[in-house]
């Protein structure tokens, strides 16, 4: 059963073929009572909560669809899957609750209580909601994941990744802000979901998990060059921009040793990561095409620097 309040970033071509008895309800998880009737007509034996609003450059006009969504919509979730008496809730929080990485990785119980170090209105509503599920883990059995940046197939092109891609496949120049110098600890988009599968096939006592690939630390401008050169397009299609996002995190690392030790692992590498990603955008154009217009109307970095 899948919950979707279909804003712009839904569309069920995504789950075609996944398996045929997927069922998807218009719900909004702000609205309480559709929540707690929907819970308690199909009675799920677990509940994964991956429903937000997830785009930082959103988050900073709209700080309050964040914060309703994230913050409020976590509670509403969290009520009715008690309310219903469900074995297990795994909340998908991210790494950027710890706010930017200093020299070691974060450790899960390095995350203060409230916005602590988040530093944009996204990550500052998620580490409220992650305060929300784990509070919520002494009265069922909750488990908070903590994933890196995911990429991958069917993203939209307002993401970083999926935006270079398809700028690149369309010989478009790559902007990237700053100096270029900031790091994510990208995942490929199966990472992640095997290891959510795990949690659900086997899930542990409540507890927070944090899942990345603990990769070598690799700068944006280094990630844009690499699918400039997957696409076909000259590295120096990528350009610096002068404009750069507000308190622009630094880094973002974790530790994920918790969640290997209960056997997961990350398979795909980031340079096959990127190529897959690159392969499927290039064979997939009347997906993602229609969404560029408004995937750029978001952005601020039109005039660039060598």
């Amino acid at each position: 059963m899948n919950l979707d309040a279909e804003t712009y970033a839904a569309d069920e071509r995504r789950i075609q073929g996944v398996g045929p008895d997927i069922e998807t309800r218009h719900i909004d998880i702000c609205d309480v009572s559709a929540v707690r009737a929907e819970l308690a007509r199909s009675r799920p034996r677990a509940v994964v909560h991956f429903a937000a609003e997830t785009h930082v450059t959103r988050s900073e006009t709209d700080p309050e669809a964040f914060f309703r969504t994230n913050v409020e919509g976590t509670q509403n979730v969290l009520e009715a899957a008690e309310a219903q008496g469900v074995d297990l809730v795994v909340h998908v929080s991210t790494d950027e609750v710890y706010g930017p990485a200093k020299e070691q990785p974060f450790k899960e119980d390095d995350k203060p209580n409230g916005e602590g170090d988040a530093t944009s209105p996204y990550a500052r509503s998620k580490a409220l909601a992650d305060d929300l599920a784990r509070d919520f883990g002494t009265r069922l059995p909750v488990v908070v994941v903590r994933p890196t940046n995911c990429f991958g197939p069917w993203q939209h092109p307002e993401k970083a990744i999926a935006r270079w891609t398809t700028r690149a496949l369309n010989d478009e120049k790559l902007p990237v802000w700053g100096d270029g110098g900031y790091v994510r600890d990208w995942m490929f988009v199966d990472d992640a979901c095997s290891a959510i599968e795990l949690l659900l096939d086997d899930p542990p006592p409540s507890g927070v998990y944090n899942i990345g690939p603990e990769n070598e630390p690799v700068s944006n401008l280094e990630i844009a060059r690499t699918i400039a050169v997957g696409a076909g397009v000259p590295a120096d299609h990528v350009y610096l921009t002068d404009y750069d996002r507000p308190d622009h995190d630094r880094r973002y690392s974790v530790d994920s040793s918790r969640m290997r030790a209960l056997g997961w692992s990350p398979s795909v590498d980031i340079e096959a990561g990127i190529r897959a990603t690159v392969d499927w955008y290039r064979h997939n154009r009347g997906w993602w095409e229609p969404l560029l217009d408004q995937a750029e109307s978001l952005y601020e970095d039109a005039d660039g620097r060598t």
